[in-house]
């Protein structure tokens, strides 16, 4: 799913240039786009509350004690971005996470995707919804390339650091880049941290790279490969 909406969105570059000087430019394409990535970023938190690999976070186990109290008196209820905010920024430390964006001959940038995501939704987030629910009022407000690449942008970070994703896409994707490691070793030293790599292979270039985006893994200083 997020390799075509990342298709999808190269696509438009052909009539809209990548480049920071077109934020503010909107149209269809992007508040469509806008709106299939903010649903799979929900959905995508949705997923983390119920995976293996965080079964001994905190945060997560009272996220789950809190929807089982929450759906005793309301069986529509759902966790909010508050709520996922509180659960993952702490483990993934998603607010400093750091993405840049470029494609062809155009850059377009840093992007902190996630930005005080400690304090308060990400900048996207409330764009999406505007556009998902008031479309034909905010199409021409919330519907701009900067909006669309942010929420791509924070797809992207969510796959690369979640744990069931990293190894899919260090074994079969090429994500992940390295140097000169089996891939074994590799998710040996990615499973040692939630947010990055260790302080002992900080040489080895460990980046995440798609035709739109690259981050570099930061260093955990407390990490400790099995």
């Amino acid at each position: 799913m997020y390799s075509k909406l990342e298709r999808d969105f190269i696509d438009t570059t052909s009539y809209v240039a990548l480049e920071t000087v077109h934020g503010g430019v909107w149209s269809e394409k992007f508040g469509e786009l806008l709106t299939r990535t903010g649903d799979l970023v929900d959905s995508f938190f949705r997923l983390m509350i119920n995976s293996k690999s965080l079964d001994a976070e905190t945060q997560v186990q009272n996220l789950r004690a809190k929807i089982l109290t929450e759906l005793k008196t309301n069986p529509n209820w759902f966790p909010k971005i508050t709520d996922f905010s509180a659960t993952f920024d702490p483990i993934f430390q998603l607010s400093s996470i750091e993405v840049e964006a470029d494609y062809g001959l155009t850059y377009y940038g840093k992007l902190y995707p996630f930005k005080d995501f400690n304090k308060q939704s990400p900048s996207w987030w409330e764009p999406y919804n505007k556009v998902k629910h008031e479309i034909f009022e905010q199409i021409e407000k919330k519907a701009t390339l900067e909006n669309a690449i942010s929420a791509l942008a924070s797809l992207f970070a969510l796959n690369i650091l979640h744990k069931e994703s990293q190894e899919y896409l260090v074994k079969y994707q090429n994500v992940m880049v390295y140097d000169g490691m089996k891939w074994e070793n590799v998710l040996d030293y990615l499973r040692a941290s939630k947010t990055g790599i260790p302080k002992s292979v900080s040489g080895a270039n460990f980046k995440a790279v798609t035709p739109l985006f690259t981050h570099v893994f930061r260093i955990d200083e407390h990490a400790v490969p099995k």
